[in-house]
């Protein structure tokens, strides 16, 4: 009986093929899901980041309540309480689109006869599956 090399290796290439396939496909998933969770990444990112200046801009608007422009040295400790969903939507300008200011909340505090504020502001970013929330704590003092 007669048999040559080339008729027993018959079909390696095949195998060889097959394995370089799904080898390269496994490669293509993991890197597709690689690249979905740094999108993911990113967008919780740009959402936090704008959640907490969301949240600064409540906290500078209380400021300015308390401290008005006019006279800043004298503090207004009838502008320091809890603002509600009404008077956060007449005192803020519009915000970025998916952004909301969730709670603004001063408390007035003395300390050794001095007016301190602790001023606590809430807002969140983002819809559907990404939201971010991110509160922001401000203390502030009298002058006088």
């Amino acid at each position: 009986m007669y048999c040559n090399s080339y008729t027993k290796q018959r079909g390696s290439g095949l195998m060889i093929v097959l394995f370089v396939i799904v080898v390269m496909g496994l490669m293509a998933i993991a890197m597709t899901k690689i690249g979905a969770s740094s999108q993911t990444m990113t967008t919780k990112e740009v959402l936090g980041t704008r959640a907490w200046f969301t949240a600064n801009s409540g906290n500078e608007v209380v400021l300015t309540k308390l401290f008005p422009l006019g006279d800043p040295l004298i503090s207004k400790p009838m502008a320091c309480k809890k603002y509600f969903d009404v008077d956060i939507k007449m005192m803020m300008p519009p915000l970025q689109q998916g952004c909301k200011i969730i709670s603004m909340n001063c408390v007035p505090v003395i300390i050794n006869k001095t007016n301190e504020y602790k001023l606590l502001s809430t807002a969140t970013c983002g819809s559907g599956k990404v939201t971010m929330t991110r509160t922001q704590k401000v203390w502030a003092k009298g002058l006088k």
